[in-house]
């Protein structure tokens, strides 16, 4: 390895290391209680005071838990794939009467697709035909 890249690469690692403490051994830090509760740690505090939290802040969570995005935003989603959860209605209602009811059997680029491997068919039989061996 080059010298001046073993230099720069051992600073590099001795300055990396000045600020990195490996601990052993793990303890709870008992002046923050944790806002949700862990099942698997024996140091949780599951029970809150109910006496601290604020009224005003329950109200505001379950207010905007319930909240859809119609009432949240004041604008439409722009593109289609963004209209989900926006319970859209769509322009123009669906009809029940079947005669008014014509689905495509094949769609435009389907067709063209069948047209193309139709010719690419003939053409190898041609191709066949004219370079035949004797």
């Amino acid at each position: 390895m080059d010298y001046n890249k073993l230099l720069f690469y051992t600073e590099k690692y001795n300055k990396d290391n000045k600020n990195v403490k490996i601990f052993e051994n793990f303890v709870p830090v008992i002046k923050e209680k944790p806002i949700t509760g862990k099942f698997y740690s024996k140091y949780d505090s599951s029970e809150v005071d109910s006496s601290k939290v604020k009224e005003e802040y329950i109200k505001f969570i379950e207010r905007r838990t319930e909240m859809l995005p119609k009432d949240i935003y004041s604008y439409k989603p722009p593109t289609v794939n963004m209209e989900y959860g926006w319970f859209s209605e769509p322009l123009v209602p669906r009809s029940e009467d079947p005669t008014l009811y014509f689905p495509l059997k094949q769609s435009d680029v389907v067709k063209i697709e069948m047209r193309i491997r139709e010719i690419d068919k003939n053409w190898d039989k041609c191709r066949r035909n004219t370079f035949k061996k004797i």
